[in-house]
């Protein structure tokens, strides 16, 4: 049904101004009667208003990362206070979790991060640390975010805390990796290099 800019916003509860608006955004379109007025297919932009309001909600999303199978427990502290903060905050959430180097961008978790910012699904991004994101380059990950108006959230920015038992983790298993591309995993040589790197940092 072809109507009035007036009975459009009088059916779907807005603004003139709103419908003006939409359509110069080219969320809509009107057509001209040979007087020059504008007419609307109300049905098209009762369409446009019900598929508005059924986008998915934004969440919030809580990001844990261990380097190793061994830290699993550290993993789930991690995830519980996560789960605390996002509940208090009366956030609708979701947790991530990686058991990774951090210098390892092609961990799971960070992959399914990385895809929810970019389909702009994420009100709030939530970490322990900074570092649980990345060792390096955490910067871009949160440029990404504030272009898409996604707010940061650090638990413990200000907590002064080591890590340099992980950071030597995640050197060994750059190096333990390269080893194993380079000579193959089951190989003398790289078995070698890896015995030689342990006994170096242990």
């Amino acid at each position: 049904m072809k109507v009035n800019i007036g009975k459009v916003a009088e059916e779907i509860g807005v603004t003139i101004h709103t419908i003006r608006r939409w359509e110069r955004e080219g969320k809509i379109k009107s057509e001209r009667t040979e007087g020059g007025h504008r007419r609307y297919d109300l049905d098209q932009i009762i369409s446009y208003v019900n598929s508005k309001n059924n986008k998915p909600e934004k969440i919030a999303v809580g990001y844990a990362r261990v380097s190793t199978a061994k830290k699993k427990d550290d993993l789930e502290r991690q995830k519980q206070l996560l789960e605390l903060y996002c509940a208090a905050k009366g956030y609708k959430y979701k947790i991530i979790e990686d058991v990774g180097s951090g210098l390892n961008y092609e961990k799971k978790g960070l992959k399914e991060l990385i895809t929810m910012i970019e389909n702009n699904q994420m009100s709030h991004l939530v970490l322990n640390y900074k570092d649980r994101l990345l060792r390096f380059g955490s910067e871009i990950i949160f440029e990404m975010c504030r272009l898409r108006g996604i707010e940061i959230v650090i638990l413990n920015e200000d907590e002064q805390k080591t890590h340099k038992e992980e950071v030597v983790e995640d050197v060994l298993s750059v190096i333990t990796d390269f080893s194993a591309k380079l000579y193959g995993s089951e190989s003398y040589k790289n078995k070698k290099i890896v015995d030689s790197v342990n006994k170096l940092f242990s």
